[in-house]
């Protein structure tokens, strides 16, 4: 802290300043995103459900992607990249140790979700995330786009997870939780992060 102290006082008010106009062009183009009773996508506020939404990994539809805001990595079950047909020539493998609660190194293959979209993730896209609410927000252009939590997650065979105790609803019978593409595809953010709101 002293060092940067001294590198500030040799540089006088324009270190400042410069940083000053950088956060301002920054914050003109960012709406503020609050969270009100109208974005509650769940009938009681005293819920305590996890935040899932539905995702697409490789053109496959996924039910539950768990944005984890408390996890510091992103995981996908190789299970699932083998279900989305992702080759396991583009699969890198890396040692990383994860630690569970009370520094745990035990894992299961039976999990809840089919991603954790941890912090990482969650950062590099800009999401706002909101557990009590139920939903997601994200700045595209000059519009704030909300995203609600998937409601019905587990059909009657995952009826054995944790989380189902918190959902009322169960998914259709026979309805796979990774499935083929259905409705319409958006693009790519690289191709449409620069487009005009007229243009969206």
């Amino acid at each position: 802290m002293v060092a940067l102290m001294k590198i500030s006082s040799n540089y006088g008010p324009q270190c400042h300043t410069n940083e000053a106009h950088a956060n301002q062009a920054f914050l003109e183009n960012v709406k503020s995103m609050t969270f009100t009773d109208e974005d509650m996508e769940v009938a009681y506020p005293d819920h305590k459900r996890p935040l899932y939404l539905e995702a697409w990994v490789n053109y496959a539809h996924v039910r539950r992607a768990l944005l984890g805001t408390g996890s510091s990595v992103n995981v996908i079950p190789l299970t699932i990249l083998t279900a989305t047909r992702i080759p396991r020539k583009r699969i890198t493998k890396m040692k990383v140790k994860l630690l569970g609660f009370g520094n745990s190194t035990e894992t299961s293959n039976d999990v809840s979700y089919h991603d954790l979209l941890g912090r990482p993730w969650i950062n590099k896209h800009k999401l706002i995330c909101s557990t009590d609410n139920q939903c997601v927000k994200v700045q595209l252009g000059t519009r704030v786009i909300h995203i609600a939590a998937n409601q019905t997650l587990f059909d009657q065979t995952e009826a054995h997870f944790v989380d189902v105790e918190f959902y009322d609803d169960f998914a259709i019978a026979g309805e796979s939780s990774i499935g083929k593409p259905s409705g319409t595809q958006l693009s790519a953010w690289e191709k449409i992060k620069e487009l005009d709101d007229e243009d969206l």
